[in-house]
């Protein structure tokens, strides 16, 4: 992002087949995802982290 909360990585393989279509964020595997359930988790995430932000809060 901008910001510099998120960056985008590719990757051929995050070992969690199990949970596929995954995404990784700080080491948490999150899956199965749809569009809509990977937009709700970055939502959410960069609300908590510019909440942290604002509080002077690091991660």
């Amino acid at each position: 992002s901008s910001d510099g909360i998120f960056t985008l990585n590719e990757a051929a393989c995050l070992g969690c087949c199990s949970l596929a279509p995954v995404m990784m964020i700080n080491g948490r595997a999150y899956g199965p995802l749809t569009p809509d359930k990977a937009r709700q988790i970055i939502r959410e995430i960069y609300t908590l982290e510019q909440q942290k932000e604002r509080e002077g809060v690091l991660a």
